[in-house]
């Protein structure tokens, strides 16, 4: 074989590999709440039924779990079911942060403050996420932000 040949290999299993568990995440939060029985239907019973906020809570209770890449799958798919949420814009970008996904993570915080910009969280955790990249400024004015929203912040 040749590099190029090796080397086309090795992407498409990594990216064989990333799917593989992305679809163990979905399947394990489904058998932990009880919804799959057997492995008759385990397919079709590994995407869930749930409408979004259920499935905010289902994310939400994984985060505290520390299973960051559960939680994020989980606000993915509810985020699919609802798009422009902005709770759950937030909670994914909040998810993201946790991960040190900085990039990815300002990119859901701004989508959620274009949908509702009277957060403050929103804008103190971009305001961290800044100072910790080393850009004062933004820093300086996404806190500011969140200070007038919330005082106490």
């Amino acid at each position: 074989m040749t590099l190029f040949q090796l080397v086309m290999l090795g992407v498409a299993a990594f990216f064989a590999f990333k799917i593989y568990e992305h679809i163990q995440t979905l399947q394990d939060s489904g058998e932990e709440n009880g919804e799959v029985s057997g492995d008759e239907g385990r397919t079709a019973e590994a995407f869930s039924t749930f409408d979004s906020s259920q499935l905010i809570e289902k994310a939400d209770e994984q985060r505290e779990k520390n299973n960051l890449e559960k939680a994020l799958a989980i606000y993915t798919e509810a985020n699919y079911k609802e798009p422009k949420n902005a709770e759950t814009l937030f909670k994914m970008a909040y998810t993201l942060a946790l991960q040190e996904r900085d990039g990815e993570a300002l990119e859901c915080f701004l989508e959620s403050i274009a949908i509702d910009d009277s957060n403050p969280f929103a804008y103190i955790e971009m305001a961290k996420i800044y100072k910790k990249l080393g850009d004062d400024a933004n820093s300086e004015i996404y806190e500011k932000k969140a200070r007038e929203l919330d005082e106490n912040i």
